[in-house]
């Protein structure tokens, strides 16, 4: 009988064996799905304020303040089998702002929340990545670690006598079975901790509330606090398709123009300023720099109205459509210190004062150095830094200019560009703007009694007037697409203009020591005074 019960029992001992062996393999993939369920969320910011993005496994909706908004956005991962929904949490009293005007900052975010939305896509999927590796090479490393604490054991029994090892194994064998099943226990939680994560199913067939049919919040289920208080916003107006119609214009007006494209040593870049939350035509910045393959997309300043952190989303926007394109940008005056950390963080090149190299080409950008006090209801600009002030300003860039001779200066101001432009120590021009009508390049009288170019851009929020205005533009639009050959020297611009029936024209690639000859439509477009 005791005969026939050995080789069972060898057959059950190399069995308990494998069965440990895969519970430990399995204990990488149950650690990966574990620290997707505990691991905090990722935060982005969004229009100012922190936002909780926490992906769940196995639930098909994307839910905001825990189901007050529900949506049918979700991502499927084929190769698990499973959906994979957001929960996003925000501050309630930031979402929905009491205050009229605050609220009118959100109209364009509202009216566009793609780039948003991505963002938050991009949130979820890094959050995805990485704690799913954080978690599996944890578990991969206890794993390894048991395999090699394991085969030093065998090594060092494999150098005593026969004896010798049978008094060490009998002598540890009551904690070698406690470590065993203690091992065994934890990683059979672990697994089943895991396997639940992974079979967790949250189904919901989301109910479109009609009250919010036409408008940017269309098949989404509202319930609870929100139910009650959005229909009674603002913010929630219509959908407008205007800069979508704009866009489409836009594609149209560049298709086939090979001329605006980077060639050879050739550079493309977009040129534009004064968006002033105009957040429709941040897009068609973005996008013109995309359909034409630029190599960066240079702001002479006014991105917001206010400068106030909820304005912020206008940089995402830029980021959106021109899929990620570098953006130098020199702050004007409606740009606080909020907006220029906003576009630091976002990863746009700041202007400092300082001449940079951006491909074959050198380009110093300089911040004005007034900041306006509109955004805090005063009257008057205050100076960025209490120690520049306009001359030293002048004087400071100047010397930059003269002492790095770079290719372009970008600047806000076209009255402190010209006095800049007139020291002539740029190569090819001074870029700047603060002007409501598009002035274009401008022959200026040098010190040394040369001459040199200054290109002054409009409004590409086609503003006539200090008013903020973030819908629709009601006046013409433009901006500037330029080529630049640094071996030859040779640039050109196009005006690309916005037209407010949303139509969009391009002009042909004119040589920079030609005026722009302005259209019937911009000779009342507004006067060239500094705002």
């Amino acid at each position: 009988m005791q005969a026939a019960q050995a080789p069972a029992q060898i057959v059950l001992r190399r069995l308990l064996r494998v069965g440990v062996v895969l519970l430990f393999v399995s204990v990488p993939f149950a650690f990966a799905f574990v620290a997707l369920r505990y691991a905090p969320p990722a935060h982005i910011e969004i229009a100012g304020q922190p936002v909780a993005v926490k992906p769940v496994l196995g639930q098909d909706t994307s839910r905001l303040q825990g189901g007050a908004l529900i949506r049918p956005e979700h991502a499927h991962v084929g190769l698990l089998g499973t959906n994979v929904g957001v929960d996003v949490s925000a501050d309630w009293n930031r979402l929905i702002p009491s205050d009229k005007q605050t609220r009118q900052y959100l109209i364009a975010l509202w009216d566009d929340p793609q780039p948003e939305i991505q963002r938050i896509k991009d949130a979820a999927r890094g959050y995805v990545v990485t704690w799913s590796l954080i978690g599996f090479l944890s578990g991969a490393l206890v794993s390894g670690g048991v395999a090699v604490l394991l085969r030093e054991r065998r090594r060092r029994l494999a150098g005593y006598t026969p004896e010798e090892r049978d008094l060490v194994t009998s002598y540890n064998r009551r904690l070698r079975v406690g470590l065993v099943a203690a091992g065994v226990a934890g990683a059979l939680v672990l697994d089943a901790v895991g396997l639940a994560t992974y079979l967790h199913r949250d189904h919901h067939v989301v109910v479109s509330n009609p009250l919010f049919a036409g408008t940017t919040l269309e098949g989404t289920e509202v319930n609870g606090l929100m139910e009650e208080v959005l229909p009674f916003l603002s913010i929630l107006r219509p959908r407008d398709t205007f800069y979508d119609t704009v866009a489409r214009n836009l594609e149209e007006a560049l298709d086939n123009r090979d001329d605006l494209r980077p060639h050879g040593d050739s550079m493309t870049f977009v040129l534009a300023e004064d968006f002033e939350d105009v957040n429709g035509m941040a897009r068609q910045v973005g996008l013109a720099a995309k359909l034409v393959d630029a190599d960066f997309i240079a702001l002479s300043g006014d991105l917001t109205f206010a400068g106030k952190p909820i304005e912020s989303y206008i940089i995402d926007t830029v980021d959106y459509y021109s899929e990620d394109r570098p953006v130098y940008f020199a702050p004007g005056l409606h740009d606080t210190e909020a907006i220029v950390h906003a576009a630091e963080e976002r990863g746009w090149h700041v202007a400092d004062g300082r001449t940079r190299t951006i491909g074959g080409l050198t380009m110093l950008a300089a911040p004005d150095p007034r900041v306006s006090l509109v955004g805090d209801f005063g009257i008057g600009d205050v100076l960025r830094d209490p120690d520049v002030d306009l001359d030293k300003f002048i004087s400071d860039t100047t010397s930059e200019a003269c002492a790095t001779r770079p290719d372009f200066v970008l600047l806000h101001d076209h009255i402190l560009g010209q006095e800049i432009a007139a020291s002539g120590c740029q190569r090819v021009a001074v870029l700047d703007g603060r002007s409501y009508q598009f002035l274009g390049p401008r022959r200026i009288a040098t010190t040394d009694g040369g001459h040199a170019y200054e290109l002054t851009n409009g409004s590409a929020g086609g503003h006539v007037s200090t008013d903020p205005d973030p819908g629709n533009i009601q006046h013409p639009a433009r901006f500037v697409i330029l080529t630049y050959s640094p071996t030859h020297r040779r640039i050109g611009y196009a005006v690309v203009t916005v037209f407010p029936d949303a139509s969009v024209t391009v002009t042909s690639r004119i040589p920079l020591h030609t005026p722009y000859a302005a259209a019937p439509d911009a000779g009342s477009a507004g006067a060239a005074d500094g705002r």
